[in-house]
């Protein structure tokens, strides 16, 4: 039942200001977020749809966006609380706001406050099991659950089809690295109750082994054959294998999957003493080398070798690389950094597994397990085989809206391709970013296009995180990796900073930890091109006072 609840004075808030208003009474443990925006109040639910963040700690700009402290996930409190970037699957649930001349006021229902908004199931009939469909999507990832949803969210009526070569629904593989998950029900971003309700046909556990452009089709392995209006190349990347002498020793794993986090975790076992716990080698200082280090460090004895003087020395600098490896050395796990590799030698008690690592300086080192973290490539053979021609880092090219330049008016159905596979352009510049989250919004942009034809740029803030004692928070535009100079303010040694990444007088990107919302502020201030100078913060300059206004 629908409760009318005075929340506040009608001066209550300024405009860019939000507050938690308890719902309906002021004891009562549901909330709602009130915000303010070009003075009119809307009223939403007050935590992110991603992992439940409290939004009245994020960032709300004048135009209405409200984005997470957390993850960057975006919502448009103007717009009914929908979804504007990812990883929120869901948008927020939207209260009526109503005044009078001194009040204001909030109509909702007690149940539904804490409710969020699932995407709605198309109200007309589709034929899912017709040999042509309307969307096809190959790859079974972030990206293609974000493209379905987005294609929902926006009315599309059509079929759409999905071809994964992993035998489960899409997951947050985001958790493998960190927590290795190996459960898909417990990593899996939607269950099956919600894409049959969508009416999305997936066909799971078979590889598409052939594309033909101009015939507008997939054939599988299994030998079905699809034709399609659109076609959605969201293929991802494969882990690489530094191809050293013992690379194929068994017990030396990459991590992507479900099935590489069952074997990791079987390998290491669960030995109670500390003298029982496995050695463990982790090869890379990066992301997914230092993600997978903090989830053994206790579980197994743990050791991180890297050509880097520090972890995430190259996005992040040497200092505040130092900084989270005291807090993993504080952990016990070891670091010899910089390192190069020699070769993997076969364990003496059975020369079919790893037993050791060999450094170039003659070191070795003592592995029952090697887990490389050395990066991966984009999972591109399939259209090299039909003949579309690669960009050096083995991507493909796409225009502004994601579709394959190419192929563009040269076939009948339109093909796109995001995420991992995707050198895109862009407003200031041609971008590549191997990240969940940028195959996330790369889906929902793709989607936006083909549910309403109008081509508007991709032009999002590239918005990263990781776990590393305390949560990193990372935001960069197109030229973030070509920083030539780093500006800290706060303490990396106790993981309590923000960064600055210039090139020139520009930030190119900005690192926190603990200082919320700051990285979410700075990403907004990048997309309306208002973020300081250089000489302006070393001046002193604050970014969290300059204002959320400009051209969006």
């Amino acid at each position: 039942m629908t409760t009318r609840v005075r929340v506040g004075p009608l001066d209550l808030l300024k405009n860019g200001e939000m507050k938690e208003i308890p719902f309906p009474k002021d004891d009562s443990e549901n909330k709602i977020l009130l915000s303010k925006v070009k003075d009119q109040y809307f009223a939403n639910s007050n935590k992110c749809t991603h992992y439940g963040a409290p939004l009245v700690k994020g960032v709300l700009s004048q135009e209405g966006r409200l984005v997470c402290p957390w993850h960057g996930a975006c919502f448009n409190v103007c717009s009914n609380g929908d979804i504007e970037d990812a990883p929120g699957l869901n948008a927020l649930q939207s209260f009526k706001v109503e005044t009078d001349g001194s009040s204001v006021y909030v109509l909702a229902d007690e149940k539904t406050v804490s409710n969020s908004r699932e995407p709605p199931a198309p109200t007309v009939e589709i034929n899912s099991t017709a040999s042509r469909v309307d969307v096809l999507i190959v790859g079974g990832g972030p990206g293609a659950a974000h493209t379905i949803e987005g294609l929902r969210d926006e009315g599309f009526p059509g079929s759409i089809k999905v071809v994964s070569k992993e035998p489960h629904l899409p997951i947050d593989r985001t958790k493998i690295s960190k927590a290795l998950i190996s459960d898909p029900e417990k990593l899996a971003l939607r269950g099956k109750t919600f894409y049959d309700k969508l009416k999305v046909d997936f066909v799971l556990g078979v590889e598409a082994t052939k594309l033909d452009f101009q015939n507008s089709s997939v054939e599988l392995a299994n030998g079905e054959k699809f034709q399609y209006e659109n076609l959605i190349l969201a293929t991802g990347a494969n882990p690489v294998k530094v191809p050293l002498d013992g690379h194929d020793l068994m017990n030396i794993f990459t991590v992507r999957g479900v099935k590489d986090a069952e074997a990791i975790t079987a390998a290491i076992g669960s030995a109670e003493k500390d003298e029982d716990k496995k050695d463990v080698v982790v090869v890379g200082s990066s992301f997914i080398g230092m993600e997978v280090a903090l989830a053994l460090a206790d579980k197994a004895k743990v050791t991180v070798v890297g050509m880097e003087k520090a972890p995430f020395e190259k996005i992040l600098g040497e200092q505040i690389g130092n900084g989270i490896r005291k807090f993993h050395e504080g952990k016990g796990t070891k670091f010899i950094l910089p390192a190069e590799l020699s070769h993997f030698a076969p364990s003496k008690t059975d020369t079919t597994h790893v037993g050791s690592v060999h450094l170039k300086d003659g070191t070795v080192l003592p592995a029952d397990v090697v887990i490389m973290g050395t990066g991966v490539k984009p999972a591109t053979q399939l259209l090299k085989d039909a003949g579309l021609e690669l960009e050096k880092n083995q991507s493909v090219k796409t225009d502004e809206v994601l579709e394959i330049v190419q192929l563009k008016g040269k076939t009948q159905g339109r093909v796109f391709a995001l995420g991992d596979i995707a050198t895109f352009d862009t407003p200031k510049g041609a971008n590549y970013v191997q990240h969940w989250n940028v195959a996330s919004n790369h889906g929902r942009a793709i989607a936006h296009y083909i549910a309403t034809h109008k081509r508007e740029a991709f032009d999002k803030i590239s918005v990263f995180w990781s776990a590393q004692g305390q949560q990193l928070r990372y935001a960069g535009t197109t030229k973030a990796s070509s920083w030539d100079d780093i500006m800290i303010d706060g303490h990396p040694d106790q993981l309590k900073f923000v960064a600055y990444y210039f090139q020139g007088q520009d930030v190119v990107a900005a690192a926190s930890m603990q200082r919320d919302p700051i990285v979410a502020h700075i990403s907004e201030l990048m997309k309306i091109d208002k973020m300081l100078t250089k000489d302006e913060l070393k001046a002193g300059k604050d970014p969290l006072l300059v204002p959320l206004v400009g051209t969006v």
